[in-house]
């Protein structure tokens, strides 16, 4: 168990808030949800997270992209996304980390921000996205372009 106490200072009025986490509600593979799906989800660009947050719009990014995890964030970053998100500290720090462009092909990368574009607009195509993900998870799993656990994790994440 460990516990985390952030202090937040406003105009002139400091706040306390104690966060205590078991190891085991932080488990970042728990959910089968990245940050960029979550805001798909939640239907809200970085921009506009980083606007109703006051959350730097690099830190963001550098969240969605995996370039840097989110256990790296200050307390006062987590708390403000988490409140605009409506989503529990632990929340955030039980999703899966953004798997790195390189690690991708490009065709699966364009199918994931796709399908992650429709669900944010509530595309009435969601089905032929959903669809078109699924044909490029497996042409990249068949070409041996990825392995068959990244295409099962991404299957479970999507599906």
């Amino acid at each position: 168990m460990c516990s985390i106490q952030i202090k937040i200072r406003t105009n002139e009025l400091v706040l306390f808030y104690k966060l205590t986490l078991e190891k085991v509600s932080v488990n970042r593979y728990n959910t089968d949800m990245t940050f960029l799906d979550l805001l798909s989800e939640k239907k809200i660009t970085v921009y506009s997270l980083s606007i109703d947050s006051g959350v730097p719009k690099t830190t963001l990014t550098d969240i969605a992209s995996g370039k840097a995890d989110i256990f790296e964030c200050s307390g006062k970053t987590l708390l403000a996304i988490s409140k605009c998100l409506h989503v529990s500290i632990e929340y955030l720090l039980s999703l899966e980390r953004e798997e790195a462009k390189t690690v991708l092909p490009s065709f699966l990368s364009d199918s994931i921000n796709d399908y992650r574009k429709a669900i944010r607009k509530d595309s009435t195509l969601i089905d032929c996205y959903s669809d078109q993900l699924n044909s490029s998870i497996n042409v990249a799993e068949v070409e041996q372009l990825i392995t068959k656990e990244q295409a099962d994790r991404l299957r479970a994440r999507y599906f």
